[in-house]
């Protein structure tokens, strides 16, 4: 498939950093990464399927990475995964609950020296949603409203420049620790013409038009001047309208020396991805100053098939040699011990995970 281009930018042939180079990557969509969910969706569930026969165990992803609830695939408590990790390479964090007064959560956040702006979401869930970035007390009485969940993590905001989603696979009997993925992550944003409104701008953008009803803006009558970058949202997440590009031919020897730095003291968790913040690209090869703001398991997606470069059967491919590597790690940890993973407590936490 080609790529799609918007407004006379027309650019064959280019890869991820010449995306960079562009005054607005964000402008930039593939052809399907807007498609209906099922397009992928669908897919992953027969392959998944097909692995479970195989396999003989319906629940082998739970086995892929046996210290995360289900494998990290759906009902697992974000704080708790991020916990398997280096303390110094976390923001500060704590967990509130939906039974706890205000009076109860500021003294958690004071507890932790958390200070506004900070980063809140529900401690299970995907995809980004419920993720909001909260600058007042009253942001947070509106959102804790709005957003009835049992449990939120609230993380202090990584002022780091730039996002990154690394995708590891971790051989659980030599540990040995591989980085097949990396992706840069773009936060929306638009480029004035000084002319236009940021109204207009946004309505056409190509990408931050789907996302009009998110953006927040304090004066939609305010003219940017021209070549002026406007950030519209701090975070990383596509639902958000962030761009994904593949930095994958950017791995090195020096950055796996440092993740497998990280992952030393790491047990149980052997397939995923973690996003993470730093202030320039170099910096992950140094693990002091890589910043995780979350870590996902079964669930994770190699976020790279999204970069505007990519195409939909390509995107198929790399899901079915990620699943065969992720069901390949839960092979090696059913062998002895299948009994450990007992589908009737999956199919329970799904049932749970469903009435949510």
């Amino acid at each position: 498939m080609q790529l799609v281009a918007k407004d006379n930018l027309e650019i064959p042939e280019l890869n991820s950093t010449d995306w960079e180079r562009m005054p607005d990557p964000t402008r930039m969509t593939n052809s399907f990464e807007f498609g209906p969910s099922w397009w992928f969706h669908l897919p992953m569930a027969l392959i998944g399927i097909s692995w479970a026969i195989r396999l003989w165990k319906a629940n082998y992803f739970a086995a892929a990475n046996p210290a995360l609830e289900n494998g990290g695939l759906y009902n697992y408590s974000k704080y708790a995964a991020q916990n398997h990790f280096p303390q110094a390479n976390l923001p500060a964090t704590c967990l509130i609950h939906s039974e706890e007064d205000i009076e109860m959560i500021m003294e958690k956040i004071s507890a932790q020296n958390l200070q506004f702006p900070f980063i809140i979401k529900p401690d299970v869930g995907e995809r980004g949603k419920g993720v909001k970035l909260i600058h007042q007390q009253e942001d947070l009485e509106i959102y804790l409203k709005e957003q009835p969940v049992e449990a939120y993590l609230i993380q202090g905001f990584v002022a780091k420049s730039q996002e990154y989603g690394v995708f590891f696979f971790k051989n659980p009997a030599t540990g040995e620790l591989e980085i097949p993925s990396l992706t840069r992550k773009i936060p929306l944003q638009i480029l004035g013409d000084g002319i236009s409104k940021l109204s207009e701008l946004i309505q056409n953008h190509p990408r931050a038009s789907r996302y009009q009803n998110l953006i927040e803006v304090s004066d939609p009558s305010f003219v940017p001047l021209q070549g002026e970058l406007i950030k519209l949202s701090p975070m990383g997440n596509h639902c958000k309208g962030a761009v994904f590009l593949d930095y994958s031919a950017y791995i090195n020897a020096d950055m796996i020396a440092a993740l497998r730095r990280i992952f030393e003291s790491v047990e149980g968790i052997n397939y995923g991805r973690l996003d993470v913040k730093v202030d320039h690209l170099s910096d992950l090869s140094e693990p002091d100053r890589i910043s995780i703001l979350e870590v996902n398991g079964a669930n994770a997606e190699p976020a790279h098939l999204y970069s505007p470069e990519k195409n939909y059967h390509d995107g198929l491919k790399t899901i079915n040699s990620y699943f065969h590597t992720m069901a390949m790690i839960a092979k090696q940890n059913l062998q002895d011990s299948r009994n450990r993973y007992r589908e009737s407590d999956t199919w329970a936490s799904l049932m749970q995970y469903l009435k949510k």
